[in-house]
């Protein structure tokens, strides 16, 4: 049964991690394209790790908005206490 409810919270700490993940890097490629353009943007794309830890950083520190990070950051810790607490139930 503990196992069941750990995988449970681990399951959900990979939903989370996959829904906030998506949607972060959606931002951060928005803001590359409002700053750098068509190209920027497919760049941005194609080497998305740079552009996930630096576009969140760039729109907070430049306009004032910190939403991305946010919303990259935060789901990544609420994902990492999800799976961190499955694991301590399951006894991983």
């Amino acid at each position: 049964m503990r196992s069941t409810i750990g995988n449970v919270f681990k399951v959900v700490g990979g939903i989370v991690f996959a829904i906030f993940g998506l949607w972060g890097l959606f931002l951060d490629l928005k803001i590359i394209g409002q700053a750098a353009g068509f190209w920027g943007f497919v760049i941005g794309f194609f080497v998305a790790p740079i552009t996930f830890i630096a576009a969140p950083w760039y729109a907070g520190l430049v306009s004032g908005n910190w939403f991305p990070l946010l919303i990259g950051y935060g789901g990544g810790i609420v994902a990492l206490i999800f799976f961190g607490i499955g694991s301590a139930i399951a006894g991983d």
